[in-house]
């Protein structure tokens, strides 16, 4: 299983100063985790890190981006952005059935491009994490795509191989759509620390209903550390 780099380690990795990877992990905007008062990060997520600074772009569609607000998770986050039992297969037809639900949900104006930019970045570096979940996104963040921002969580109760760094099957599939870079790496963050921890999985995994997940979802967010909770300020590009 992939193990968590050290603030000194990760630090030397991207190339930053400890000090200012320690200031960019408590302002959400490098994902990271604190354990036992120390902060940790996974190679994956610093990856994504760097291949989200890479190809940030300022298009026409992004000139508000500094209006978005750093919402709560229940402003992103509905029961009805819940799939409890996906039953697809292999890492086609998740995406699929997840670009298919949004798309039902009026949450994407073109599901074609989607379902290609999500297949595309699953093919550069799967997003899937050994802690049996992944974070399907678009390269390109391309608000111009979505009515509005969102996040998406699709359940497998057998799993699917995603990718995984441990070979392991992936069963939750979270789906970020967010309208700058700088709040998809803030949810990343997020997210990460919420499945880290085996109680809040095993809710995620264990709950009967929708509507159990949901309140799994909202209770964990409640619990985030003061660092990473949302601002209700806007955010960066």
């Amino acid at each position: 299983m992939e193990a968590y780099m050290t603030a000194k380690e990760a630090a030397e990795y991207l190339k930053l100063a400890e000090r200012t990877l320690v200031r960019l992990a408590h302002e959400g905007r490098i994902p990271g985790v604190k354990i036992g008062g120390q902060w940790r990060f996974r190679r994956a997520l610093l990856d994504e890190y760097l291949d989200t600074m890479a190809s940030a772009s300022v298009t026409s569609a992004e000139s508000h981006a500094n209006q978005v607000i750093d919402a709560p998770l229940a402003e992103i986050f509905t029961v009805d952005n819940i799939i409890p039992d996906l039953t697809a297969q292999d890492r086609g037809d998740v995406i699929h059935v997840i670009v298919e639900e949004v798309t039902r949900l009026g949450l994407v104006n073109d599901p074609q491009w989607l379902e290609a930019a999500l297949a595309a970045r699953e093919r550069l570096v799967p997003t899937a994490v050994p802690e049996g979940v992944a974070f399907l996104h678009a390269r390109r963040r391309s608000p111009d795509k979505f009515p509005r921002q969102f996040i998406a969580l699709a359940r497998s109760s057998e799993g699917v191989e995603f990718g995984s760094p441990d070979m392991g099957r992936t069963r939750l599939f979270f789906l970020l759509a967010l309208r700058n870079d700088a709040l998809h790496l803030r949810w990343l963050s997020r997210l990460a620390w919420i499945v880290r921890n085996s109680t809040r999985m095993a809710r995620l995994l264990e709950a009967a209903t929708t509507d159990e997940i949901y309140r799994a979802m909202l209770d964990a967010a409640e619990a985030l550390p003061g660092s990473l909770r949302p601002t209700g300020r806007a955010a960066g590009r």
